[in-house]
């Protein structure tokens, strides 16, 4: 999954953590940074007692902070037949996992209306570090340019709108048609 700050990438998480389960798990991510009041599970953050970035063999850079991705734990839970979630902004790392997984990589893209402005207004209003909101909105256009410079590349593009039960159903409804084989 890939999307600018703001978009609904997080919502889509916790969607998937909440009432997903029997259709998908969130691919943790080793970070350098420290943790911040939203991340989930999807973060395993630098003082983390599990905190291994040397061991990933996905490792790339975004906002000035690594990150790092364990492949093998993808292949276990597909191995399962469970579908892996990764939220991946980086071109590097989507080419690396295009490497490694092929024709099994779905790529989806979640757009949003949102600007860097609106998201720099609704940070600061739920209080955040302003140090790295800062460092996001200055590159706030990255992940759409990656879905522009790679559209083809891309199989699936979600809408959200602002109203999260649409951005829900999107998703449920993408899944439910690979389980059922009609994707």
């Amino acid at each position: 999954m890939v999307g600018t700050p703001g978009s609904g990438k997080d919502l889509l998480i916790r969607a998937v953590n909440d009432l997903g389960i029997r259709h998908a798990q969130i691919v943790p991510k080793h970070t350098s940074r420290l943790r911040r009041y939203d991340d989930g599970n999807e973060m395993i953050c630098n003082g983390d007692s599990c905190y291994n970035i040397d061991g990933c063999d996905i490792i790339y850079e975004n906002f000035g902070d690594r990150y790092g991705i364990e492949s093998l734990r993808i292949w276990e839970g597909l191995k399962n037949g469970v579908f892996q979630v990764a939220v991946v902004s980086n071109i590097q790392a989507i080419n690396k996992l295009k490497e490694l997984f092929g024709e099994l990589l779905v790529l989806v893209y979640v757009h949003s209306e949102m600007s860097a402005d609106d998201y720099l207004n609704a940070e600061a209003v739920l209080g955040s570090n302003t140090d790295y909101v800062k460092k996001r909105a200055a590159s706030y256009r990255a992940a759409f340019d990656i879905y522009l410079e790679n559209y083809l590349a891309f199989n699936h593009v979600l809408i959200y709108s602002g109203i999260q039960e649409d951005l829900f159903d999107q998703i449920f409804r993408l899944f439910r048609a690979y389980e059922h084989r009609r994707l």
